[in-house]
């Protein structure tokens, strides 16, 4: 697809002035663009902003896809209308209707803006380095070497836009610091724009292991964060966009597994947690999905996971009771409610009686949410042996991981099969990273092909961008168009 990218540039590097009318918050202390250059001082805190800008208005916005990836997904469910979720959830799955005048278009138009935006802004801070700016010693750390921190942080934040947008489109623009004239890009597959966001945080890996630096407490709220753990963080991402980032389960066992495990070794060891403190930083997904329990609830597919004999979708309006189980999550993360405020003209199967409660943070409750749990890592890592038919090293990982620690479920046998270590990986997976990162459990059940059938894969380039640049409007989704590549022909339905 050869394009001049003009509508895409048309959104300021400035993470401010990015589409503010489509902002649940603003973020007040973001310079002007005319500042963005003319002092080491305004680079640092345009810096200082990026996290901020990525996390907040792509991974907490309420106007991303996450909302309708939670029900595509069958992990969360809702008959509202609100960000695409009963229209992209309903049955039989619809065809994305990719027109400027779809209702819910902002959801994948908005997301792709943002990253771009973010995308630009971490580009523009990294040429005025490369063009010999020197940010001197800014910082509170005193180390001298806010220079090396800033660059880093700004290859992170790079890599990190990459990503999302790799994992969410079936194709995108790869612009960097280094990309000539921008205008003359064409867009790569998922797979070309993941490996250049692996690419940058390897940058932002290579630059902080050669220095001694503490990221401020204000840049990812709530913690300061040293050099070491920055390259943690970016190893983390790293290993997350390559195993999220296959569409279907033929992608994912010719995944290079051993690298993913290379990946997550050097990663995290505790959780990547931000500080809500509810005045710029909120999580409004959160808030507009398990917080306020009317608007969306946890899909009886998940309660069936942990209680077999509970059903695993609702056919009327009767409650089924209270579910039991081994699994001790079952009873500290969710709550039976014995009423459902859904519509049911609007279907039964989004009809669900239990609510999501482990995470305590609310808008009236200040807290840390998680982004990152250390035991995805152990998951990662657990997979990766057991796609390379190494069960016993899985099973010791698994065995010690969040089944235990917190299901209180018994050990898996070293003599366990593949299919049956996998399989309690990915219960693993659905039970325990609940909310945790941007569209997880939609990604999961994409790369494992356990999508409904006729379920969206990954959204096309918005309309918005292709009617500008005159290129023909496309789209995926339906039962019709299921292929296995853009439009899900699998399905997680139990064999009746």
């Amino acid at each position: 697809m050869k394009t001049k990218i003009l509508y895409l540039f048309l959104f300021t590097s400035v993470l401010i002035n990015s589409c503010t009318k489509k902002l649940d918050v603003e973020n007040t202390n973001n310079p002007s663009i005319e500042n963005i250059y003319s002092d080491p001082e305004s680079v640092y805190g345009v810096a200082s902003s990026l996290f901020y800008g990525w996390y907040i208005r792509t991974q907490t916005h309420s106007w991303s896809p996450q909302m309708a990836m939670m029900t595509m997904a069958d992990q969360g469910t809702s008959s509202w209308l609100n960000s695409g979720m009963r229209d992209l959830s309903s049955e039989p799955r619809p065809e994305l209707d990719n027109s400027e005048s779809y209702a819910y278009s902002y959801i994948f138009e908005h997301y792709w803006e943002q990253n771009y935006s973010i995308l630009n802004t971490a580009n523009d801070i990294l040429k005025v380095i490369d063009g010999g700016m020197e940010i001197g010693t800014i910082g509170s750390d005193g180390t001298g070497e806010d220079t090396k921190m800033v660059k880093a942080f700004s290859y992170f934040i790079q890599g990190l836009s990459l990503g999302n947008l790799g994992l969410t489109y079936d194709q995108a623009f790869v612009i960097t610091d280094e990309t000539p004239d921008p205008a003359l890009e064409t867009t790569k597959p998922y797979n070309e724009v993941v490996d250049a966001a692996i690419s940058s945080l390897q940058k932002c890996i290579s630059i902080s292991e050669n220095g001694n630096f503490i990221i401020p407490n204000d840049w990812i709220n709530g913690k300061e964060y040293t050099n070491s753990e920055l390259v943690q963080l970016a190893y983390s991402y790293m290993a997350r966009f390559k195993v999220y980032s296959a569409r279907n389960l033929s992608e994912t066992n010719a995944t290079s597994w051993s690298t993913i495990l290379s990946y997550a070794e050097k990663g995290i060891s505790s959780d990547f947690e931000v500080y809500m403190d509810n005045v710029n930083w909120k999580q409004w997904v959160f808030h507009y999905t398990y917080e306020r329990d009317d608007w969306v609830r946890v899909d009886a597919r998940i309660i069936h996971l942990m209680d077999n004999n509970y059903p695993w979708r609702l056919t009327n309006g009767s409650d089924p009771g209270i579910a039991t189980s081994a699994d001790a999550r079952l009873a500290s993360d969710f709550t039976h409610d014995n009423t459902c405020p859904f519509k049911p003209e609007r279907g039964y199967y989004h009809y669900s009686f239990y609510t999501y409660t482990r995470i305590p943070y609310t808008f009236s409750n200040p807290d840390f949410f998680p982004e990152f749990y250390s035991n995805e890592l152990e998951l990662i890592k657990a997979e990766a042996y057991a796609r390379m038919n190494d069960m016993g090293q899985a099973t010791t990982i698994l065995n010690a991981s969040s089944r235990s620690t917190r299901g209180q479920l018994p050990d898996l046998s070293a003599s366990s099969t593949q299919s049956q270590v996998l399989d309690a990986i990915l219960y693993e997976r659905d039970i325990e990273l609940f909310v945790a990162g941007f569209g997880g459990s939609f990604f999961d059940m994409r790369r494992t092909d356990r999508l409904q059938k006729g379920t969206v894969m990954n959204f096309p380039i918005p309309s918005k961008e292709l009617n500008v640049l005159g290129i023909e409007v496309y789209s995926f989704g339906g039962e019709e168009n299921a292929d296995g590549v853009n439009t899900s022909d699998g399905g997680w339905f139990p064999a009746k």
